[in-house]
């Protein structure tokens, strides 16, 4: 009888141990994945800030022709913004491209999401 306890003792042990460093893994795992997060959407913003900078001297058709190339989805007008794939290109009355949202960017003053 001394003898199963001990053992049941040791397996508890056991299991306890695994279960701690289970748990230190996953949360080591998720602080990765939450700062990977955090770089993919600060490059984003980067990349989002500097299109309308390296638009310039481009027309309204020149740059949806250049976002259809890496979209298999038709552009689409909504809201003032014109839609190609995951991005929306606000233009200005003479052409300019003033400003790109991405479809998710609700609630972040995008150009095409003011009103959220």
């Amino acid at each position: 009888m001394k003898k199963i306890v001990v053992i049941l003792g040791v397996l508890l042990i056991v299991s306890n141990l695994y279960w701690l460093y289970a748990l230190m893994d996953n949360g080591i795992t998720l602080t990765y994945r939450d700062q990977e997060l955090h770089e993919y959407k600060e490059t984003q913003k980067q990349l989002m800030s500097m299109l309308t900078d390296v638009a310039k001297n481009r027309s309204e058709e020149e740059i949806i022709e250049i976002a259809k190339k890496y979209t298999s989805s038709e552009p689409f007008e909504k809201e003032g913004c014109t839609w190609v794939g995951w991005l929306g290109f606000k233009f200005a009355e003479n052409s300019e491209l003033e400003g790109v949202s991405w479809v998710i960017s609700y609630g972040e003053g995008g150009p095409c999401h003011e009103a959220f």
